[in-house]
Parts: C-alpha cells; structure tokens; sequence
C-alpha cells in the first residue's frame, strides 16, 4: 500500500530537495504531499512570504517531481489548521527537514499552534537524509504512543534496518503485566534485527537521561511516544538532539 508522507514546503525552503526524499524512501511505494506553513500558521512573525514566492516555489518542486516521476500534491491553502491535521489523519508520516542548531529552538514556533500535540500521524525529524541515523533507540515508557511510532517506523524502515543496532530503553515495569509486555517486546524486535540490546531506566528525569544515553551513540534515531512533546519544548535538549546528531520519530497517538 502506498505510504502518504506530508512535508512542510516553507519550513526550510531553499533545503528542499525531492530527490533526496525520493533517494531516502527509494524501498517504498510512496506519495508526497506539501503544506505551506504560512497558510495555517494565525501570527507570523517576520516578513511572510508573498504569493508569488509561494507559487514559484510550488511549480519548481512539481517540475522536479515530474522529472523524477514523483507522486506529489499540496493542500489547498485555507485560513486555519483544521485542514493539515484532518489530512495528517490519514497519512503515515510528516516529515521535518533539516532540523539543525539554527532553528530547532523556533521549530515549535514556526508551525501551527499545538501541531506537534495534535498531528494525526507520526513525524520523523532529522538533521538530514544522507545516512540520517546508524543505530535506533526505543523508549519504552508502556505509553501506547511509543508503541504506535514503533511500529510506524517498522513499517517505513524494518527491513532495510535490520543490521542496525537497537538499544530498548525500559522504565521500570510497575506491575506483572508490564513486565510480560517489555519481555514480548524484546523478543518481538530480536525476530527483525540481528543485535539487540535493553537499558534500565528511572522515571525520574527520563528525558534527560534518555539524551545523556543518545549522546553516547552514534548518530541514533529516537523512537519515541509523546514523551517527545518534551524534548521538543525544551530548548535545552532539543539543542542536544541536533548538536549529537540525533533524529526523532515519535508519534502522540
């Protein structure tokens, strides 16, 4: 089935390569679809961009889509975000890039108010498409959430995935049931790749320790629930994503 992948067209417009979204989902039957944020975002701040820059910026991209037999469309621009999240619905993934040092601390604020909270599908931020992550870090916190971005992200990158390293990281396990739950989880990802490891954690500053950990490997992807939203608000440790390298695919459903 075709997986339907939104991307924001003016988030970093000049970085905006469709051959490098076709490149990065080369394995996959796929279709992009674009959103300008300046249509859904209420108050910008700065200089917005003019329609004429819009509509230049749309037909180069659906020039380059057509040289490269790409399946692209965008959504028809409308004054309030009931569009973007009602077609994030039924998509698979939004994806946001590159995230880097120079704008991860505005990322929240260049998008519609509580976008990252309400999206209906899950997003992969990175820094960038080239290689975006060697290793693959699971936080298991027995939120639903992280086990639904688990297996969005298997089903966008399992199988090419499989020599990666994967490092489960478990909160401690309240109860029976929760223990069983980690235990099947384990044994569930050893079946798709060769090397996996577990790491303890505590409830207490998880976020902070989770990038303490991330810090450590080598350019991680973090799969993650909506325990995301917080690193995502902090700017300190949103810094720390992009300064190690680190990309997040998270989903809060």
């Amino acid at each position: 089935m075709k997986k339907q992948i939104l991307f924001p067209v003016d988030f970093q417009p000049t970085s905006v390569h469709l051959a490098d979204y076709a490149r990065f989902f080369s394995h996959l039957d796929k279709s992009f679809t674009g959103f300008f944020l300046k249509d859904f975002v209420k108050q910008q701040k700065g200089k917005p961009a003019s329609e004429g820059d819009k509509s230049s910026l749309q037909t180069s991209l659906e020039e380059e889509a057509k040289h490269l037999n790409l399946d692209v469309n965008f959504i028809k621009s409308q004054p309030n975000g009931n569009t973007l999240l009602n077609q994030s619905k039924f998509a698979d993934l939004v994806l946001i890039n590159p995230v880097t040092k120079d704008n991860v601390n505005k990322l929240t604020q260049s998008f519609p108010d509580h976008f990252f909270e309400e999206i209906g599908c899950p997003i992969f931020i990175s820094e960038g498409l080239l290689d975006p992550y060697e290793e693959i870090l699971v936080l298991f916190d027995y939120d639903q959430s992280g086990l639904a971005a688990l297996k969005s992200f298997l089903s966008f990158f399992g199988k090419i995935s499989k020599k990666k390293k994967v490092t489960i990281l478990t909160v401690s396990p309240d109860d029976a049931p929760e223990i069983h739950l980690e235990k099947y989880l384990v044994s569930y990802l050893q079946k798709i790749f060769d090397d996996v490891g577990i790491v303890p954690m505590s409830n207490r500053d998880l976020s902070g320790q989770l990038i303490n950990f991330a810090s450590k490997l080598s350019k991680p992807v973090l799969i993650m629930g909506r325990a995301a939203l917080n690193l995502l608000k902090d700017n300190e440790l949103a810094s720390k994503v992009v300064n190690h390298h680190m990309s997040i695919f998270y989903s809060n459903v």
